[in-house]
């Protein structure tokens, strides 16, 4: 059951990974590491359910007897030795034909692996595996190995006296010592010496072993040197219990999911905090403040050449009572934005989206996230200020002037028709009137001096008004002039606007991502069997304490 909990957290935590990484919040390297821990485990090799043997496997560089040791173990030649096979190529399966290996895993070369079999009694609790020598030219060997390893209980290093400083074998052990219970063995040790011993157990009590097994073995045919070949299958035999078994399987599956967790950890530290981006936005508000008044005034002296084309649709206002008012004109003209965002502009506007990459980076913020949103930015900048001045220079031309001055044009307008008129019916009215008495009574019929007085009336009701109407128009000038700088006011906020809207977005991504990885981390730590503890047995002298920090390469 742990186990298979160890394979779900596992690829709920690859499928996150996977996910951050696309997004850019986490590096190739974070993702590496969340896919390096290991979620396969030794029980996967026999059918669920059922009790398994021990997995013992032989590990170590070429030429220090490994299979001459698994022959001897088995009392007969299992694996190939000698000119037949001076370099490992292959894995070595020696079971007790009773035992059920349900699969060998789908990644497994299966022309790479020979399995023997078995009668022996004293070892049927016991799934031997002679592993292709690390230390190989052929690279193939190595990853062999490591396809291996997770499928295995104890590993059996095996060295020659003269090559247990080896650099390979000694890296390997020190990536995977806790992964595994290790026994030591000193092969050939009819050509070693107790100083080589010596020094072997005080290199492992480095790598974190505090009382490291090490036996010495004489695989040489014929006669031997007095050796611990015997203790070594003992050790191995006492080790192949059920009881055991479990322990290390429970310890297997929670140093993984501890692994998965400190993995996760990492990869949250380089995806940066939530807060971060709270801060990156305050820091965007100051530059794009500066950035925004230097666009203003670069860009004024462009809306005062742009204005000045509209001088000349002052004559198409009111001029009479019939025509519209300014502010119901059906159209306004539009301008090109080219005009006005030129290279300059943009020049600053990258600038000012530079400057907040800085930041982020200042911040510990990822930096591929905010790439991928910014060029949306410096493209559309361009159209957005586009649609911002033709709304502004259409309402200021639709409207040009303040409300009371149209009010007054529009009345002045009006008047200059209007008195006109009522003058004139006033004096048609006084040319009835005066027709009318004259007829009735002999007497001059009016003189000059109405008229001259009547014309003065006329003029002066309609020049008044006039003249007022005139003054008072709205300037389109003046209007398109404040329309241009208010679009490029409401322009310049909305690119503002628009790089807090991604900001907002990219902190609300990475809260979510980060959410979901806190939510596995937890399921783990649930989720994590306690291993078994140490104690002081012999499986306790095969693990690494919890101290180890590991040796330096010891042939350095």
């Amino acid at each position: 059951m742990a186990a298979e909990q160890l394979q779900r957290l596992c690829h709920q935590a690859r499928q996150w990974a996977a996910r951050a990484r696309q997004a850019g919040w986490l590096g190739q390297a974070e993702l590496a590491d969340i896919e390096s821990v290991e979620a396969r485990t030794p029980g996967e090799l026999f059918e669920s359910g059922t009790r398994r043997p021990l997995v013992v496997a032989f590990f170590g560089g070429t030429g220090v007897g490994k299979s001459s040791l698994l022959n001897r173990l088995a009392g007969e030649p299992v694996a190939r030795t000698g000119v037949e096979r001076p370099t490992s190529r292959e894995v070595t399966i020696y079971v007790h034909k009773t035992v059920q290996i349900q699969s060998l895993p789908r990644e497994f070369p299966v022309e790479k692996v020979k399995i023997a079999l078995h009668q022996q009694e004293e070892n049927h609790d016991i799934l031997w595996i002679d592993m292709p020598d690390i230390d190989s030219v052929d690279t193939g060997n190595r990853q062999l190995v490591l396809e291996w390893l997770p499928h295995v209980d104890v590993l059996i290093y095996v060295v020659s006296p003269e090559r247990y400083r080896d650099d390979r074998g000694w890296r390997l052990l020190l990536e995977h010592g806790q992964r595994h219970a290790w026994l030591f063995v000193i092969n050939q040790w009819d050509r070693g010496t107790e100083s080589q011993r010596e020094d072997f157990v005080r290199l492992l009590g480095e790598a974190g072993f505090d009382e490291p097994i090490v036996l010495c073995t004489d695989s040489r045919e014929g006669e031997r040197v007095a050796d611990d070949f015997e203790e070594l299958a003992a050790t191995i035999r006492s080790l192949a219990n059920a009881h055991t078994i479990e322990q290390l399987e429970r310890r297997g599956v929670s140093l993984r999911i501890r692994e998965l967790g400190e993995a996760l950890g990492r990869a949250l530290a380089r995806s940066g905090e939530p807060e971060s981006l709270a801060l990156l936005r305050e820091r965007w508000r100051e530059i794009w403040e500066g950035t925004a008044a230097e666009l203003g005034q670069g860009l004024a002296w462009k809306t005062e050449s742009m204005a000045e084309r509209f001088a000349t649709r002052d004559g198409g206002l009111l001029q009479g009572l019939g025509k519209r008012p300014p502010d119901e004109q059906p159209e306004s003209p539009s301008v090109d934005t080219g005009e006005i965002w030129d290279a300059w502009a943009q020049t600053r506007l990258q600038d000012a989206l530079d400057s907040l990459v800085v930041e982020a980076d200042a911040l510990a913020i990822p930096a591929p996230p905010l790439r991928a949103a910014l060029p949306e930015i410096r493209d559309s900048a361009s159209s957005w200020l586009e649609q911002r001045l033709q709304g502004s220079l259409r309402a200021a031309l639709l409207r040009p002037g303040t409300a009371l001055q149209r009010f007054v044009y529009r009345t002045m307008g009006v008047l200059s028709a209007l008195l006109p008129l009522t003058a004139l019916g006033w004096v048609g009215y006084r040319l009835l009137t005066g027709y009318y008495q004259s007829a009735q009574a002999p007497q001059h019929y009016l003189g000059m001096d109405f008229a001259i007085h009547s014309l003065l009336l006329v003029v002066t009701a309609w020049l008044l008004p006039w003249l007022a109407h005139r003054k008072l128009k709205p300037s389109m000038q003046k209007a398109a002039r404040r329309g241009l700088q208010a679009g490029i006011t409401s322009g310049l906020a909305e690119i503002g606007q628009q790089v807090q809207q991604r900001l907002e977005k990219l902190q609300r991504e990475l809260q979510e991502i980060r959410q979901d990885a806190l939510q596995i981390m937890e399921k783990a730590g649930a989720a994590a069997p306690e291993a078994a503890p140490r104690g002081d047995g012999t499986l306790a002298r095969m693990l690494v304490s919890d101290g180890g920090k590991g040796a330096e390469n010891p042939a350095g």
